[in-house]
């Protein structure tokens, strides 16, 4: 009890839980006086910092990176029902009129119901440059097999007038005019007639395949022209073939007449670039393996022979997810390739196979899901904790190995120091 006149001195509130917590306390604080400062740990701290700051940077760059990840899956996108194919291809040895492209399946048999938009675009010899305006063409009966080629080129047949394209005969096409893509305009005045009847305007950027013949009136054919091929295909998803080569019905008059002695003989030249073939939009890290793809015909002189370019693609669906944005639906492919020298003029049997080039396509069952994403925070917090503490820990050992090195170095010098001189440093230390 405290006695009379006395005050009763009131500890602070919270100070004996202060008091208590000091107990937990890791981080020893040594006293001021007792820390050295030294030129080495001056230069270790100023290095550390901008080590620190190296890495900072770097590890935020890292942070910042959208990441991807893959995954095959089954395929049960039952849904997507068609295939956007776009190829661009250009042939250096054959002018355009005597080039067709068709679709069939499996069975040879001509794939109905094609949205397309076919053109080709005849180009100058030794320049490159377009002559006229484009032709727009439609799906046409290519000439498959030796004997159809080997007809096609001695005599020009002329097509049968149809109402509607078969799975054996393709016939013009009206363009989108009618609503059935198979519906034929077989001449000049029944594409126009279908053009009015939908009050559509005839087209002044190009030329329609079944009005051409205007076209090559205001611009004759000309020796050594060449033709770039351009296809937007919207198909059923199935296996299938698509055809280039000679056309079925091929229009003499309007092949360069040298072209076509020539090509009689035997001197057909496939050679060609494809300058792009996809089947699907774009996404990143798509790869079109045959972008680019550079095929010479090995033409020998006095041999009539030509080549089948044969190109097996196999496709894989792949959804591409990107960060924030919707999924976008494609495919990837790989492909196999080979090529075939042909002699048109000793192979008229109408089993073997012709002069062109076959690009056949087929889908894998399975599928490539391949999705973005960012890096958890936490991740990029751990990453820079363990930066900051293992460089501190790492220069906190480097400064006190060179502290006791410099210390260690110092006390040898000290003694192994002269006793009598004019240095007085031995009258020194015994004072």
């Amino acid at each position: 009890r405290d006695s009379p006149g006395r005050t009763r001195r009131r500890r602070p509130a919270g100070c004996g839980e202060a008091s208590a917590m000091k107990s937990f306390d890791t981080f020893l604080k040594p006293n001021q006086e007792f820390q050295v400062k030294t030129a080495c740990g001056g230069y270790l701290s100023i290095c550390s910092l901008m080590l620190i700051t190296i890495l900072f940077v770097t590890e935020l760059m890292y942070f910042l990176e959208v990441e991807k990840k893959d995954e095959m899956v089954i395929d049960r996108n039952q849904d997507k029902s068609y295939l956007d194919v776009t190829l661009d291809i250009t042939f250096h040895g054959l002018p355009c009129a005597l080039l067709s492209l068709n679709l069939v399946d499996a069975k040879k048999a001509n794939v109905m119901h094609v949205t397309h938009g076919i053109y080709k675009t005849r180009l100058a010899p030794g320049t490159g440059e377009p002559i006229g305006k484009r032709i727009r063409d439609g799906l046409r009966t290519v000439a498959d097999n030796s004997g159809d080629l080997s007809t096609a080129l001695t005599f020009e047949q002329h097509e049968k007038a149809q109402a509607h394209a078969s799975a054996k005969q393709r016939c013009g096409s009206c363009y989108y005019a009618h609503v059935d893509e198979d519906d034929c305009c077989t001449e000049c005045d029944d594409v126009k007639q279908a053009f009015k009847e939908r009050d559509w305007k005839t087209p002044t950027a190009y030329v329609v395949e079944q009005c051409e013949d205007d076209e090559f009136t205001a611009n004759p054919p000309v020796e050594g022209e060449f033709c770039r091929l351009e296809a937007d295909l919207y198909v059923r998803r199935v296996n299938s073939q698509i055809q280039m080569g000679v056309n079925h019905f091929l229009r003499h008059h309007l092949v360069p007449p040298e072209t076509l002695s020539r090509v009689r003989a035997g001197d057909l030249n496939f050679s060609h670039t494809i300058n792009g073939l996809s089947f699907g939009p774009k996404f990143p890290g798509l790869v079109d393996v045959l972008d680019g793809r550079n095929k010479t015909w090995r033409h020998i002189p006095g041999w009539p022979m030509t080549e089948h370019f044969q190109y097996d693609v196999h496709l894989i669906p792949t959804h591409y997810q990107p960060l924030g944005a919707e999924e976008i639906f494609s495919h990837q492919y790989s492909v196999t390739e080979y090529v075939k020298p042909i002699d048109i003029k000793g192979r008229r049997d109408a089993g073997l196979a012709s002069a062109g080039i076959y690009l056949s396509y087929d889908i894998t069952p399975f599928a490539v899901k391949v999705s973005e994403f960012q890096k958890p925070w936490i991740h990029f917090l751990t990453e820079c904790c363990a930066i900051l503490g293992g460089i501190f820990a790492f220069t906190g050992m480097l400064d006190n190995l060179s502290y006791r090195a410099s210390k260690l170095v110092a006390r040898k010098m000290t003694s192994t120091a002269p006793l009598d001189g004019g240095s007085g440093i031995a009258s020194d230390l015994s004072q």
